[in-house]
């Protein structure tokens, strides 16, 4: 793993394989006046964020690997954040079960990374965010403390806000040690069709006009590997996928749009989750109402050139991936006063160090920033914690 954090090297790289070592490091770090510290797992997603303002030592926690407790009956499971979630869903597919969260490298995605990056990929359609599966966290506050929130059952709230506070938050209120999530049923089986599309607008409304016949696993529209198009993912019984291709068959031949059906579903949606990942200069993060998904591809299109862009449609959600490292600075600003005037927001999701530097990467925080200040305040006073990386320079 490179150690370097969005192209900051810290001055050392120190490893923990229990809660107790990452309580000693904490401890030891924050007893240096000015400290930074920055906690990874396998490295996959440190360029989201902004760079840190200082950066004294990188914390691997891939060491904290284990399955702390999976209760199959209870539908629940508690790992410690270094497990990569290629490993925890071999565990659950054991007993039938699925963890429904699929970002991108999945292979490469530690349990507590997709925590604190927020990750999600097409599942959030249907099944949603680590949000709405996360019942609890452990977490190693600036003190050295271990502060549980939460907890292991389905119907246990205390806590509720802490872990909530966590997710998204990329490591700055401290580093997460461990996460309880509620888990489902794992579908016997998952196919999909695809729409081809003559635009990016096109495809976005074949993709709604499918979701206003069904509930699918899945949708996703814009730059797929081989056109422009809708891919719209199945799940269940024979006899639901059965019912589900015709809707879509149904949709597509009102709309004389070419269809092809694929039998290995989970195969295409893994690639297209792998959309944010795959080599560019920066890759954008637009967030607009689903009905103005078609919209913003085709104007991220008009201003970038021929920009590869993929939406989650049913959420809103639009990336554009942008190869030339130039391209970010001159049309983020623009795009972003447009999408805002429609109560969007645009954000640098991920870029390469150089395109950052001078390029506000999460845009105006709002009214919301005095709050989340006053939270960072309050959970790391002394700014041991990634530094600069959240929004707002928090």
């Amino acid at each position: 793993m490179n150690p370097a954090v969005d192209g900051v090297v810290p001055g050392e790289v120190v490893h923990a394989t229990d809660v107790a070592g990452v309580r000693d490091i904490v401890r030891t770090v924050s007893a240096r006046a000015g400290a930074a510290l920055v906690a990874t797992g396998l490295g996959a997603h440190l360029d989201i964020g902004a760079p840190p303002r200082r950066l004294d030592v990188v914390l691997d926690l891939h060491g904290l690997d284990r399955i702390v407790d999976h209760q199959a009956a209870d539908m629940t499971v508690t790992v410690e954040a270094g497990c990569s979630l290629a490993r925890l869903d071999a565990v659950l597919a054991s007993a039938g079960q699925w963890l429904p969260l699929d970002p991108p490298a999945f292979a490469r995605t530690t349990v507590g990374g997709m925590v604190a990056a927020n990750l999600a990929g097409p599942l959030r359609a249907s099944r949603g965010t680590v949000r709405d599966l996360l019942l609890g966290l452990r977490v190693v506050d600036a003190e050295g403390a271990v502060v549980s929130g939460g907890g292991r059952v389905v119907k246990n709230v205390a806590g509720y806000d802490m872990p909530k506070l966590h997710v998204g938050a990329l490591g700055t209120l401290g580093v997460l040690v461990e996460a309880t999530f509620k888990v489902l049923p794992r579908p016997g089986r998952e196919e999909a069709a695809v729409l081809v599309a003559a635009s990016h607008a096109d495809a976005a409304a074949l993709a709604l006009g499918v979701r206003d016949r069904l509930d699918p696993l899945w949708m996703e529209a814009g730059t797929l590997d081989d056109g422009i198009g809708a891919a719209i993912g199945v799940a269940g019984i024979a006899s639901e996928i059965a019912a589900a291709r015709q809707t879509i068959e149904d949709v597509a031949r009102a709309r004389r749009a070419d269809f092809r059906w694929i039998e290995q579903g989970a195969a295409l949606r893994a690639v297209l989750a792998d959309f944010p990942v795959r080599p560019a200069a920066a890759v954008l993060r637009v967030s607009v109402l689903p009905a103005d998904v078609g919209s913003a591809m085709m104007r991220l299109r008009e201003l970038g050139g021929e920009l590869p862009v993929l939406a989650h449609v049913a959420n809103g959600v639009v990336r554009a991936r942008l190869d030339d490292p130039e391209l970010a600075p001159r049309i983020v600003p623009r795009f972003r006063a447009e999408v805002a005037s429609r109560g969007g927001f645009v954000v640098v999701e991920r870029a390469h160090p150089e395109v950052k530097v001078g390029l506000d990467v999460w845009g105006d925080p709002g009214e919301g920033a005095a709050l989340m200040r006053r939270v960072k305040d309050a959970f790391d006073p002394r700014g041991l914690f990634a530094p600069g990386r959240f929004v707002g320079g928090i």
